[in-house]
């Protein structure tokens, strides 16, 4: 036996025996396989995973969230929606309409029959009417922000209500966003920050003012008239 391996041999005895000192009598095989291993379904862990491994780390613990706190929303929704509709209404009417009697009143004491020596009166007439309608809508929106909440509400099993308010404005031109909605503190990540999607009870409105929002605004009158459809 060389040199270079009797130096190797006593350097694996010396590692082995530190080891086996540093870990204290459970780092035998025969302790391992006892119930207190961490690796046996059901067995205590006690910190053995942090002794044996060399890449274990310590979770941080989990953030406690009181009212009024601020959390970071994402928000990315997208809807899309089509619609097509046809409707083809055709109507025809014959009338014909005789007043065979009438009556008069004689001297405000009685009524009494009045005939018509020229004949009765007689309408007779034909309406035809069709109405025809073909419809095609296809709308697609997204919505894209993030925006931070304030926590409104504890509620008895520990979620959260968040309630939010941002506004934007340049120029002549204003974006008002409102938010509401319900999460656990389970979904808002370590950085604070909390999906759309995994908001309960989830309520975003949008408000737009401006030059902009004036080009493309309804009229009163013109809202009337779309509501009630005379023709």
């Amino acid at each position: 036996m060389n040199r270079v391996t009797l130096l190797f041999s006593l350097l694996l005895i010396v590692g082995a025996t530190s080891l086996a000192a540093a870990q204290g009598p459970t780092s035998s095989l025969a302790q391992r396989s006892l119930p207190d291993n961490p690796a046996i379904p059901g067995g205590p862990v006690d910190g053995s995973n942090r002794d044996l491994s060399w890449y274990y780390r310590e979770l941080p613990p989990p953030r406690k969230i009181q009212e009024y706190d601020i959390v970071h929303i994402r928000v990315d929704e997208a809807a899309e929606m089509e619609s097509e509709g046809n409707l083809n209404r055709r109507k025809q009417a014959n009338f014909d309409a005789l007043l065979a009697n009438w009556v008069h009143l004689e001297n405000l004491k009685a009524i009494v029959p009045d005939e018509q020596s020229e004949g009765s009166p007689r309408i007779t007439g034909q309406l035809n009417s069709r109405y025809r309608t073909q419809g095609t809508l296809e709308t697609v929106e997204e919505v894209r922000f993030r925006v931070a909440a304030t926590v409104s509400e504890i509620m008895p099993n520990g979620t959260l209500k968040l309630e939010a308010q941002k506004e934007i404005q340049v120029n002549n031109e204003t974006w008002t966003y409102y938010l509401r909605g319900v999460c656990r503190v389970e979904d808002i990540d370590p950085n604070n920050v909390v999906l759309s999607e995994r908001l309960a009870n989830l309520s975003i409105t949008k408000q737009e003012t401006g030059h902009i929002r004036d080009t493309y605004k309804r009229g009163w009158v013109l809202k009337i008239w779309d509501a009630w459809k005379w023709f």
